[in-house]
Order: structure tokens, then sequence, then C-alpha cells
């Protein structure tokens, strides 16, 4: 019931397609020229995304901060205070890299994913800038007290709750950096590949008993992979294109290595499927490769 509720005051945002879509073309005119800084941010050097690692440490730390806070007015235990400083302080630098890593998984968002991700990012700025007031007047940096310092960080983290029930709906109701195969088994038994010839260098999609795949020849040596992007589930037959021993996904940038699946550029952090290619009785046939 919550979640419907939600989900409809959201939709009716519609204000946050063009905001959102304006903030992806800024993400990506930073992000796309320096490859391996995206790759790192995304997570693909990890094999799954950083953003949710950053975001653990910047919850828990300002978790802990309320909890030290609450203790210290609730005792009158200045003890506390101090631990409560520094606990904020982690969390709220542990929120700015969570908006770092955040938007480079926001470039490959689009439609309604696209704006609760907006909105997710929005609310968490918000508490972003009431931490930052918190940590300011905790540190004597500006001329408020420490019950200002308590009330922003107390609305702050009414906020990043609501913030990260947002980015679970973009995450579990969407699929955003989601394995797009991880309920894809590997088989044993092999299966007739379709059709039974294929153009050099040029990715080809086929099938395979229920599977689609895309394959790519090599002179006599065939390589075949799901065909479904890990990242976003774009077709890489239709989208994708060559780059040397690589295919490129065209929707976001992804790169696989055509012969082993692995994955070599981001925003995907996931492997992709990959087959065994045999010739028997004049036909080629295929069965996934174990991990």
């Amino acid at each position: 019931m919550i979640r419907r509720a939600v989900h409809g005051v959201l939709d009716a945002q519609g204000w946050a397609d063009g905001l959102g879509e304006l903030l992806q073309k800024v993400y990506l005119a930073v992000l796309r020229p320096v490859p391996l800084l995206k790759d790192f941010l995304h997570g693909t050097w990890l094999g799954h995304a950083l953003h949710p690692m950053v975001t653990d440490v910047a919850v828990g730390g300002l978790t802990v901060g309320i909890v030290l806070d609450l203790l210290a007015r609730g005792t009158g235990g200045e003890q506390f205070v101090p631990g409560a400083n520094v606990a904020t302080l982690i969390g709220f630098a542990a929120m700015l890299g969570s908006a770092v890593t955040g938007a480079a998984d926001y470039t490959g968002t689009y439609g309604r994913e696209r704006r609760f991700a907006t909105i997710h990012s929005l609310v968490m700025v918000t508490a972003a800038v009431l931490y930052l007031v918190s940590v300011l007047a905790r540190y004597g940096y500006i001329g408020l007290n420490m019950d200002v310092a308590f009330a922003t960080a107390v609305a702050g983290y009414i906020l990043v709750a609501l913030g990260a029930y947002i980015g679970g709906e973009v995450v579990y109701a969407f699929g955003t950096m989601v394995d797009r195969h991880a309920w894809r088994g590997g088989g044993s038994k092999w299966a007739q590949l379709e059709p039974a010839e294929f153009p050099e260098n040029a990715p080809t999609k086929a099938k395979a008993g229920a599977q689609s795949l895309v394959v790519v020849r090599r002179g006599d040596t065939l390589y075949a992979l799901h065909d479904a992007c890990a990242h976003a589930g774009c077709s890489l037959a239709e989208k994708g294109k060559l780059v040397g021993d690589e295919i490129e996904c065209q929707c976001h940038g992804s790169r696989y290595d055509v012969r082993t699946g692995h994955v070599a550029r981001g925003p995907s952090t996931f492997d992709q499927p990959a087959y065994e290619v045999r010739r028997a009785d004049g036909r080629f046939e295929v069965r996934r490769r174990s991990a």
C-alpha cells in the first residue's frame, strides 16, 4: 500500500523528466571523455555497482551520529558529543561519494526509471545540504549552536531515509545496475544454433532453443554471447558494434570480450554469459559456459 502511494506521487512529477534529461547530458559530458573514471565510479572493476557500498557507509555514519546525538541529549552526557560529531562528518563525506557514484549510474537511466532517479537525487542533495549545515555548526565554522546542528541532522536523516526508499525502487523495481542474467543458470545440454551460416566480423542474432544469442564469426571460429546486454538488456546483435575483440552496446557503451564475455568497459559491472560452440553433423551447437 505504501509503495503504491509513493509510486502515485512520483509518477505525477512530470517536471522531473526535463530536469533529468538535462542532468544526464551534463553528467555524460563530464564523464564520457574520461572512461577510466566512469568505469571506476560504476564499479566495473569491482564486479558490481560501487554506489551501494558507499551509501552503506553514509547511512551507517549518519545513523551512529543520530543515536549518539540522542544519547547526549537524553542523558546529558557530553561524552557522546565528540563521537556524534565524528560519525556525522564521516556520514556526510560518504554522502558526497554517494552523489558522485550515483551520478555515474544515473547516466544509464531513462523514462520512468530516470524520473524516479531524478527525484531520489534531489531528495539526497537536499539532505546533504542540511547535513553540511549540521557539520559546519558542530565544528564551529558558522555561528549556529548545537541545537541547530541537531535539528538539521534530524531533518537530513528523515530525507536520507526517504531518498533511500526511492533509491531502492530505482534498483528493485526498475533493475538499475542489476545483472540482467542473474537468474539464467548454466546448461549441460547442447542446443542447435540457428541460422547455420554467419557473416564474417558482423554481430548476428541467433537462436539456440529458447535463448537469443549474438554470434561473431572470425574465420572458422564462432563466438557466442547472450544477446541481452547484462547492463540494461539492449540487444547486442541489434545495438552492438565490434571494437577489436570486444562488442560494444550502443545503448550505454558497455563492452564485452566476444571470446570470453568478460566485461571490458562500463557502465556494466557484470560479465556477459558466453557459450561454447561446436560443429556436429554439419550444424553448429552451443551450450552456456560454466562461470
